[in-house]
């Protein structure tokens, strides 16, 4: 089997079902979809089962283990096809999608491609707020495909990984994503860079679109800022991957010197950006204060250990 699609999800039964209907509409019998549920205690497994029933080319499984990761490693070890290609629970796939995907995996502009992934189009919820960037949560890398450069790649929300490749690299990191209500990122950024480590390419594929939606809470400030603060413990975590001894110790506390002046230096820009451009400069501040203080929280954590 060449494809897999998978489908990783927890409490969004509704959403789900809207994304595998995008999925299966394109599929033919030689791919095969694949649910993961990642502890829903709404209706997502009872939903999957009936898709499961009314159509053999679906199959349904359980990660316990909560964490994205755990879902994703899930997925990759019970795939059947020689690609896995992730789709989010709050997505639809565009019509071109799988077939773009499909013909990337028959015909690969290099043997070294181990991961590749498309544009993002948001779906919002609500009218966008002023003080939200326009192009917020939105990829589009332009019409010709290309070999992200190192420490670079595409977006997990549609993101696809060829599955040997994953394994020989120790699969995505558990202490990386969403785990349970924490939002966390980074863990296929931080699996590519295992990947282009160890020689492998991530590529850029045009055509290969989704439409991700975006929950009214994802345009709250309050919510922004948390998402900010664990982004920035994602990419403490990510870069304290290969520091150990007195380099780990070091690094860690050049940042933590670091951070209060930077923090600093950033709630001025946002007190005097904030009556501009609707508030937009200012939030973008208030959000790399957030992210600082994330980054700073985890390194102190990891320095004390």
């Amino acid at each position: 089997m060449l494809t897999t699609v998978a489908i990783c999800t927890r409490n969004r039964a509704a959403l789900m079902e809207k994304a595998v209907r995008s999925v299966l509409a394109q599929m033919g019998s030689d791919t095969e979809l694949l649910i993961v549920d990642n502890g829903s205690s709404d209706e997502t497994p009872e939903l999957a089962k009936k898709i499961v029933a009314a159509d053999p080319r679906v199959r349904f499984i359980v990660e316990k283990n909560s964490g994205i990761s755990h879902a994703r490693n899930a997925a990759v070890k019970d795939a059947r096809g020689k690609w896995l290609l992730f789709l989010d629970d709050d997505a639809t796939a565009e019509p071109s999608w799988l077939a773009a995907y499909e013909n990337f995996f028959r015909n690969p502009p290099d043997e070294k491609a181990a991961s590749v992934g498309g544009a993002v189009t948001p779906v919002f919820e609500i009218p966008l707020p002023k003080w939200v960037e326009k192009d917020v949560a939105k990829l589009d890398l332009g019409p010709k495909p290309f070999p992200f450069p190192y420490d670079h790649c595409p977006w997990e929300c549609n993101y696809a990984v060829r599955c040997d490749a994953v394994n020989a690299v120790g699969g995505f990191g558990s202490p990386f994503g969403h785990i349970g209500q924490t939002t966390g990122y980074r863990e296929g950024a931080e699996l590519n860079l295992r990947l282009q480590d160890a020689g492998y390419e991530t590529w850029w594929l045009p055509g290969a679109a989704i439409r991700h939606f975006m929950h009214a809470k994802r345009m709250n400030l309050r919510w922004l800022l948390s998402a900010a603060f664990n982004e920035g413990r994602s990419i403490a975590l990510h870069r304290l991957k290969d520091r150990a001894g007195a380099g780990r110790f070091f690094y860690c506390a050049g940042r933590l010197l670091a951070a209060p002046f930077h923090m600093v230096v950033n709630l001025l820009v946002a007190a005097v950006s904030w009556p501009f451009q609707h508030g937009r400069p200012a939030v973008k501040a208030l959000k790399r204060v957030m992210s600082v203080s994330g980054m700073a929280t985890e390194l102190f954590r990891r320095i004390k250990r």
